[in-house]
């Protein structure tokens, strides 16, 4: 009889499965990474559309302060710029239809309408249905007013497209 060999000898060692990779991605991974880039480009676009549709408001408050000059110089002229500046803004922010045609007491309950007091009508802004007919204007009026359209131009929503 041969001799007795150790059965355990003749097994072969243990081998180890490879390493598991990271590619390919699972499902799971491919999902998620579709999320994150529609999250990423949803917050483009909105952060786009929201600076496009507040640029009326930066590029009239510019003006604004560039009709300061014509404040200390000519008040009659600086009010009725201002009441152009004011027309053109509401005209961006609103339905044309519904700011086109107002003047004197329409327009200015239509500026408190959209804004959160009601200085047009019984405040300072009530120097833009006024200021034709008064001889002079005072500064601090109109200072007054002008402080009153920054604070009303800062409140218009976005330009609604």
């Amino acid at each position: 009889m041969p001799e007795a060999q150790d059965p355990l000898a003749q097994l072969r060692d243990i081998h180890l499965p490879e390493a598991v990779g990271l590619w390919p991605l699972a499902p799971g991974w491919w999902i998620l990474i579709a999320l994150f880039l529609a999250l990423v480009a949803g917050s483009i676009w909105y952060w786009r559309k929201r600076v496009i549709s507040m640029a009326f408001k930066r590029e009239a408050l510019s003006q604004l302060e560039a009709l300061n000059d014509l404040r200390d110089n000519n008040g009659l002229q600086y009010v009725q710029a201002l009441n152009a500046l004011l027309k053109q803004t509401a005209l961006t922010a609103h339905a044309r239809a519904e700011v086109a045609a107002l003047s004197g007491q329409q327009w200015l309950e239509y500026l408190d309408q959209h804004f959160s007091q009601s200085a047009f009508v019984s405040g300072a802004g009530r120097c833009l249905a006024d200021a034709p007919y008064k001889p002079s204007l005072a500064t601090e009026e109109l200072s007054a007013l002008h402080l009153l359209a920054q604070q009303w131009i800062s409140e218009q929503p976005g330009v609604r497209r």
